[in-house]
Order: structure tokens, then sequence, then C-alpha cells
């Protein structure tokens, strides 16, 4: 059970600052939550304005935020609060030009280096622009809290992650508790110029977690690159024009990941590099499941992020993509796998793939299931491997030494 930091909370009084646009309306009685209103006026400003609100605030606060913001500071969520706007479109926080922060909202311990993790974080309900064209660096929300709750948010155009869930603090100091039990769902990250959602764990503490029902395109790097895949659900995805790896997660431990749609991967196509669809590297003593995924390898059209940033810019969708103006030859020296458990750590690694459907283009450089134990200090792999549709690939699939193939029942 995370270790929670006790806050010192004062007793509750009405209060109003013009000067920095903050309004605090708050119900009498020590106790009660209130509800802290921050108004942006699209000016360099804007940052301090809402720090000014998120400092003013309590545990159990709802801090909502009013008008499109311009940041020139990384803004500091304390956890125990809502942070929200008042729709996607109406509260757009845009990194400034030239700011080039490390982060543009993130969690408190990670800007004040906790070695804790922060507590039920919740972010709801608005727009995060990273504004990539004019910034380099800057992770659009870092997220370091357990217990967190990430709802019906965009993240556009991040100079660096979309999304990072971090060990590590600003400065490096690493965790001595766990951040699990929280929930990112209904968000839609387009245009990052590394990972749309990348974790960071080069310890054990960011298990545990959801990621459900949203969107991931045009990525720079991985659509989904994760250090610790332990204990996570990865469900109800639309991952797309990925010139990486849609999903690549290791240390997968009870991880399920489960009914994802992946259109593209591997798009940027360097001469002997291999590019995979899911990816997965196994521990031991738990089982993995990874089911009803459709996986494909359409290639995205080469003006994808021009489009994208257009519609953006005028608040459209983006243009219909089509698979017969997408799809093409493949290069004769790259190798793609559509689904790979491809690593034992320890042990034995546990592993059922049912249901999933791949289609190829035919190629010979093609892998449709790959199963391998890998280099790793485990000892076997056991999979069930049933009930997959194939179609349309060189090699539909591939067994490695160590793998034991299990009877379905």
């Amino acid at each position: 059970m995370p270790q929670l930091r006790s806050r010192f909370v004062v007793g509750a009084a009405a209060l109003a600052v013009a000067a920095t646009g903050v309004t605090i309306l708050m119900p009498m009685g020590t106790a009660s939550a209130a509800r802290v209103e921050a108004t942006c006026a699209n000016t360099l400003d804007d940052a301090k304005t809402l720090q000014a609100a998120i400092d003013s605030s309590k545990d159990g606060d709802e801090i909502v935020v009013k008008g499109p913001c311009l940041v020139n500071a990384t803004i500091s969520l304390p956890g125990r609060r809502t942070f929200r706007g008042d729709s996607k479109a109406g509260t757009v926080i845009k990194q400034a030009d030239g700011a080039n922060l490390p982060a543009l909202l993130a969690s408190e311990g990670w800007v004040k280096n906790f070695d804790t993790s922060d507590d039920t974080l919740r972010v709801e309900r608005l727009t995060i622009d990273g504004n990539r064209d004019a910034n380099t660096g800057t992770v659009a929300l870092m997220l370091r809290s357990w217990n967190a709750r990430i709802y019906d948010i965009d993240v556009y155009g991040a100079p660096s992650d979309g999304i990072r869930i971090s060990n590590p603090s600003k400065d490096g100091v690493m965790l001595r508790n766990t951040m699990v039990n929280s929930v990112i769902s209904d968000v839609y990250i387009a245009g990052a110029v590394e990972a749309g959602l990348r974790v960071v764990d080069p310890g054990n503490s960011v298990t545990d977690w959801t990621f459900q029902r949203s969107w991931i395109g045009f990525s720079g790097t991985h659509a989904i690159q994760s250090d610790n895949a332990a204990g996570w659900t990865f469900s109800d995805l639309h991952l797309y024009a990925t010139p990486k790896h849609a999903i690549d997660a290791h240390r997968c431990f009870g991880t399920s990941i489960h009914n994802n749609y992946i259109e593209d991967f591997g798009a940027e196509s360097k001469a002997n590099e291999t590019y995979y669809g899911i990816r997965c590297d196994l521990q031991g003593e738990a089982n993995t499941t990874i089911t009803a995924n459709r996986i494909h390898k359409f290639l995205p059209p080469p003006n994808g992020l021009q489009e994208l940033t257009k519609a953006w810019k005028l608040r459209a969708a983006p243009p219909e993509r089509r698979r017969d103006t997408t799809a093409g030859p493949l290069p004769a020296d790259v190798d793609f796998v559509y689904l790979a458990l491809d690593g034992v750590n320890y042990g034995t690694g546990h592993a059922a793939v049912t249901g999933n459907t791949i289609l190829g283009h035919g190629t010979k450089r093609e892998t449709g299931l790959l199963f391998t134990k890998g280099d790793g200090e485990g000892e076997a792999m056991s999979v069930v491997s049933t009930a997959n549709l194939v179609d349309n690939v060189g090699t539909p699939r591939r067994i490695g030494p160590g793998v034991r193939l299990r009877r379905s029942y």
C-alpha cells in the first residue's frame, strides 16, 4: 500500500484574488471541499494564474480552468485534487513559444523530487497542446501519482512524450513506494515527437494501471512504450501511423493486451531493423493474456502528420485514410513481426495468445506470431496459441527454443 503524506488543512474561507484571476468558492465548514476557478487570459501570466489557484487549494478541492491558457512554466499538480477544464474545446492549455519546459503539466512529487508517489490526482475535460513546432523536449502530461484518474482529454503536439508515467522525479529521485491502481481512459494523443504513452520505471513501482478506450496517432517513435507492464491492462485502443512499435511492453506479469486495433506500425522502415505490432517479454510466476487484437501493416501517407496538423489548427476531423492509398509494397530489407513474445526474464513465462487477427502483405520478412525464450535468464516459455487468424504473411508462426506450446482446453 503506498505511503501517504499527511497534509495540514486550514479552515475554509471565501477568497477572491482578482489580480491572479483566481476565485475560490468555498462552503462553510472546515472539512468541505471547494471549487477553485482559474480564468486564463491567453497571456504569459497564465502560468502564474493557474499555479496560484492550485496552490490556494486544499485536499479534495476541484480546480476548474477556464479559457485558453498560454503557459511558460511547468504547472505542478498536487494529489488529492481534481484538475479539469470546462470542455476540451474551451480549455486548451498551450505551451508558449520557446518555453522548452521539461513538462507542461506534472505531478507535484515529480516537480519537487519526493521519494513517494502522490495520491489520487484526477485530470479531465481539457486539451493539452505541447506546441511542438516552437519547443523541444517537453512531456505534455507527466504523472507520478498512485490511484490517478485521467479522463476525456486531448494531448496534441508534445515535443517529447504525450503522457509519461515516471518513477524517477525531475532530478532523478526514485520512488521508495508504489505507483499503482490508476486509469487512463477516453484520451486522444496525437502528433507527439516521441511516444504517445511512455512508462519509465527502472525500479518496480509503476504497475497495475489500466489504459483503455483511447487513440494514439502519428507519434514520432512508439504508440506505447513501457519499461514495466506488470499488472497493466491495455484495451480497446486504436493505434495508427506509428513509426516504430505499436505496443512495446516489457516485464509482462499478469498483463492483459486485449481488443486493440493496430492500424500501422514500423512506418519508418529503416534497413535491417525489426518492427513489432505487439511485443512483450515475460516475467515468471504470473500469466499474461493477449487476446482479440486486430493487427495490420498499412502504410500512413507521407504527408499524414501535415494533414493532421492542418486539421488540428482548423479544429476539424483529420482526412479519411483509405487502405487502397496507404497500403503498398513493403521494403525488402526490413522485418515486421505482428505479435511477439520474445523473451523470458526469469523462471517460466506463461501466456495465452488467442483470437487475434493478423493481415499482412505476403512477404518473406513478415512474421505473424513469434514465440521465443530469448537470451534472458528465464528457464522456459509456456504458451497457448489458438484460434488466431494469420493471413497473407510469409511466416505465419515461428517458435524458438525453450518454448512449450500447451494444449488448449
